[in-house]
């Protein structure tokens, strides 16, 4: 499992998968409401000093017969495949 603070780089091209800090973001979104702004971040899980977005999109698949493939997550700057979900690598 991947840290909430650090999302690490792609394994394929070194992109870097961390976004912005969810507590600075939700700050500008409520414009300055610091306690509006901590209440939404810890339904993430974060706290002013730590958790951040990630870059890294999840993708979901399915095959041809309707079949759950395993999910992953997928660099969005070289389309590869970022790290094993079940291996946090």
């Amino acid at each position: 499992m991947r840290d909430i603070d650090d999302h690490g780089k792609c394994v394929h091209c070194d992109f870097d998968l961390n976004g912005e800090r969810i507590y600075e973001y939700l700050l500008k979104k409520y414009e300055g409401d610091c306690q509006k702004a901590l209440d939404v971040a810890s339904m993430y899980g974060a706290v002013p000093d730590r958790g951040r977005f990630g870059k890294e999109i999840y993708v979901k698949s399915y095959d041809t017969e309707g079949n759950k493939l395993p999910p992953y997550f997928q660099c969005p700057e070289c389309g590869e495949k970022c790290y094993d979900i079940n291996k946090g690598v």
